[in-house]
């Protein structure tokens, strides 16, 4: 067996346990974002696709493991079977892997566990690593029963496996088991475990000897390795109407670039930006201008968010846009644009016409996210409240689901990615959102 330079140097022993850990991907929820830890959801489509490509990644691109090691539901094993079958070597599923357990809360929504406790769920996530859902398990719960299956396993063979120690294997697990191996082997606290954020279908590589433990990589993502492996995903999975047409609303502070970023970069599609910001960035005081001079900057920005939507449908066949049609209305009413009275009834019309020909406009919730003054954007929270106020109320009457898609007040970045994704699966099922079918 022979190691590569970083590892000899890190490690003085030559006994190295090589594992790599990977993470399924999205799994079938309904189109609700759910508390699933030992329920056994198998891999949605986009899941399944991206699944035959972690198990390409690993056959392809990492040297070949003893076994393979997975949790016992399916959104692993329908991996693990497969990787296990391809590399011939023997598979152990066993339960001691599996998902942080969540008790009675086990397949119920998010939003309906918030709206029966939300003091119960608050207290939840603000001790992640103490606290237990009803009958069910904390993460310190999780961290020690892995824990003990990977300090029993060393040195024991499993039921098909021999013992771990000094050889490599490839592990199929959970966003839990991930970020409490991360913590216990590396001696990192546990409620620090949610810096750890390993995205669907990814891959982690640990190296144990007796000096401690090595990371090789945390997170990887196999599509950015192999960018075929995205295409091929998403040609096998969710999409079967074509690219989404998104646009994500709400004010400064509710997290729109950073979500519509990641959006693109997942669904394959470009990301528009809004214009604003940009030009605030290169100086420009809107408190200098007049009424007249805003109008014609609103205009001005409204014509290149067209464009820019015109665009990226004739290159690509969608987009996510950091701003929908209505912020523009909103922006109209915000800044009292209205003593015309035909050009504000064509500027609505020509809005709302647009808005219809999108998959999803989606609602962003206010007040979850902390407003960080950041030299653009205003930084009284009241400002931008009256501006999500005017925004939700135009939404809210002209805009009806599906075209209107309002999210929970999600935090996490991945826990807000899953959800519209999950949304687009949700369309898909239903046979495709046909934008101006309901409005």
């Amino acid at each position: 067996m022979s190691w590569d330079t970083i590892t000899e140097q890190a490690l003085p022993s030559r006994e190295v346990t090589h594992l790599h850990v990977l993470r399924h991907g999205p799994v079938d929820t309904g189109g609700a974002r759910r508390a699933y830890g030992h329920s056994d959801l198998p891999l949605s489509a986009r899941g399944r696709a991206e699944g035959e490509a972690l198990v390409r990644f690993a056959v392809e691109r990492l040297p070949r493991p003893v076994g393979v090691l997975s949790s016992d539901l399916a959104r692993c094993t329908e991996i693990a079977g497969p990787l296990a079958a391809r590399l011939g070597v023997p598979l152990e599923a066993t339960p001691e892997l599996r998902e942080q357990h969540m008790g009675a809360w086990e397949g119920r929504s998010w939003e309906e566990l918030t709206a029966e406790d939300v003091a119960g769920v608050r207290a939840f996530w603000a001790d992640y690593a103490g606290a237990r859902p009803p009958g069910g398990e904390s993460l310190a719960d999780l961290s020690r029963r892995v824990g003990d299956w990977l300090a029993r396993r060393m040195d024991a063979p499993g039921p098909a496996l021999p013992p771990l120690r000094g050889r490599r294997w490839v592990l199929v697990g959970h966003a839990g088991v991930v970020r409490v191996l991360t913590c216990g082997l590396l001696g990192i606290p546990l409620d620090q475990a949610l810096r750890f954020a390993p995205l669907p279908s990814t891959h982690s590589w640990f190296l144990l000897a007796q000096a401690g433990a090595v990371v090789q990589a945390l997170g990887e993502r196999p599509f950015a390795i192999d960018p075929g492996a995205a295409a091929r995903a998403r040609a096998g999975g969710r999409r079967s109407h074509g690219p989404p047409r998104l646009a994500l609303s709400g004010s400064a502070g509710t997290g729109k670039t950073t979500l519509g970023r990641r959006l693109a970069e997942e669904l394959g599609v470009p990301y528009i930006p809004e214009g604003m910001r940009a030009r605030i960035e290169g100086g420009l005081s809107l408190h200098g201008l007049g009424l007249r001079r805003l109008r014609a900057l609103v205009l001005e920005l409204w014509a290149e968010q067209c464009a820019a939507e015109d665009a990226a449908l004739a290159s690509a066949g969608g987009f996510v846009a950091d701003r929908s049609p209505v912020d523009f209305a909103a922006f109209w009413l915000t800044y009292r644009f209205t003593d015309d009275r035909e050009a504000t009834a064509a500027f609505f019309a020509d809005v709302f016409a647009r808005a219809r020909r999108l998959d999803h406009v989606v609602l962003l919730p206010w007040g979850v996210l902390p407003l960080v003054p950041d030299g653009v954007r205003a930084s009284n929270p009241w400002i931008q409240r009256h501006y999500q106020a005017t925004l939700e109320g135009l939404l809210f009457r002209e805009l009806r689901p599906p075209l209107l898609a309002v999210m929970p007040p999600l935090r996490e970045l991945d826990a807000r990615v899953a959800w519209v994704l999950d949304l687009l699966e949700q369309s898909d099922r239903a046979g495709g959102w046909r934008p101006g079918a309901t409005a």
